[in-house]
């Protein structure tokens, strides 16, 4: 698709190639091993791909209260983020 984009400029679109992020890596790594060893036992998440397209999903003990919190927790940091001067 990207292919029939052409820039003001004339020149033909080439969108960035995409790069593995350290940070991502090494801290799903630390969750696998944790979860490896019994420590985590339920996960729900989402996750932003390089196309920004986002996804969610869920696995594991994830009925109750507690999880949701945790969420809500994630949530407040974000929006934090997310409305702070840039």
């Amino acid at each position: 698709m990207s292919e029939n984009v052409v820039s003001l400029h004339g020149k033909t679109f080439a969108p960035p190639e995409p790069a593995a992020n350290a940070t991502l890596v090494e801290e799903l790594e630390r969750l696998l091993e944790a979860a490896r060893a019994g420590e985590i036992v339920g996960l729900a998440g989402a996750y932003l791909h390089k196309d920004r397209v986002v996804t969610y999903s869920y696995a594991g003990v994830v009925g109750g209260f507690g999880l949701i919190g945790g969420l809500e927790c994630a949530k407040e940091r974000l929006l934090r983020i997310a409305l702070a001067p840039a």
